[in-house]
């Protein structure tokens, strides 16, 4: 069989903490950019995109030696069939896209395109909150993935988790990444948690600089989380081996009714390996901590 994985465990480089989708007062945001920086530099967090809507907001005075900042902007365009516009998150683009938010006679494809051609990444916000469907996503292309989990989105209504989405793309021959983000507004209501500094990408890249993230986030060279660290995947003779920080389960989700879960009540299980039967398409792997806390890998393909 063909296994093809972008392996960032073994990729050659260090590991960058960063946050792709947070918005500023130049949008929906409480926070200016410069205090929003400031928020993410003191949690613990390399990189830093701020995607305000219909709008790119200007990062070069925001960056310094332990934070890069990047541009991007997201763009919420057409109309799915609920009704809903998509949202399209661009990252690292040199100007502001030729679009006017909550344009529904723009597509979400040309908004894709537009972030390509200015030398950005794009991939789909938070589908299960925008109540998008397989046949809204399966049509696009050119963007990298969708987010696999939504902080504001899980913190403020219960739509934060798209894993059913990414695992239906997935299950039909797609391959989108899955990203983590915080899509941080800093909104500030009774028994609403900060929606700040609780999701990330662990990127694996040369240096601390937007080229050299950004190229590896293209190469898949990172995992998600929002609390477990994934130490190792290792892929051979049939078998795939996963490490970990001390989990409650390990899951190794596939097609149909292949892949596996395992659970350790005490949440100390570290490491898990899984014996591909043949028939699987892909294997994403899942950890979860005793408190609910995951972490998601990009997707390893098998062919044949």
């Amino acid at each position: 069989m063909n296994i093809t994985f972008s392996d960032p465990f073994d990729a050659e480089g260090q590991w960058f903490k960063g946050n792709l989708h947070a918005h500023t007062t130049n949008s929906d945001g409480l926070l200016t950019p410069r205090q929003l920086t400031s928020r993410y530099r003191d949690g613990g967090y390399d990189f830093l995109s701020i995607t305000d809507h219909g709008k790119r907001t200007d990062t070069s005075s925001l960056s310094g030696e332990d934070l890069l900042v990047i541009p991007g902007e997201e763009i919420c365009v057409g109309t799915s069939q609920a009704g809903r516009l998509f949202h399209v998150v661009g990252v690292g683009i040199e100007e502001e896209l030729p679009l006017e938010d909550a344009d529904r006679d723009a597509s979400p494809q040309e908004a894709i395109d537009l972030i390509r051609g200015l030398g950005g990444i794009a991939f789909i916000g938070h589908p299960y909150w925008s109540e998008l469907n397989h046949a809204d996503l399966a049509g696009l292309t050119g963007h990298l993935g969708i987010e696999v989990y939504n902080t504001t989105c899980d913190l403020s209504i219960g739509r934060g988790f798209s894993g059913v989405h990414w695992d239906s793309l997935l299950t039909r021959g797609r391959r989108p990444m899955g990203f983590a983000v915080d899509d941080t507004h800093s909104k500030e209501l009774e028994l609403l948690p900060s929606d700040s500094c609780r999701a990330w990408i662990n990127v694996k890249a040369a240096s601390l600089e937007a080229d050299k993230i950004l190229d590896s986030v293209r190469r898949g060279l990172y995992y998600s989380s929002i609390g477990p660290e994934i130490r190792s995947i290792n892929v051979a003779d049939g078998e795939i081996e996963v490490s970990c920080s001390p989990a409650r389960s390990i899951a190794f989700i596939s097609n149909r009714s292949l892949g596996r879960k395992y659970t350790e009540g005490e949440g100390n299980l570290e490491s898990a390996v899984y014996s591909l039967k043949g028939s699987e398409r892909y294997i994403r792997i899942e950890v979860s901590d005793r408190i609910g806390r995951i972490a998601w890998s990009n997707p390893i393909y098998i062919e044949g």
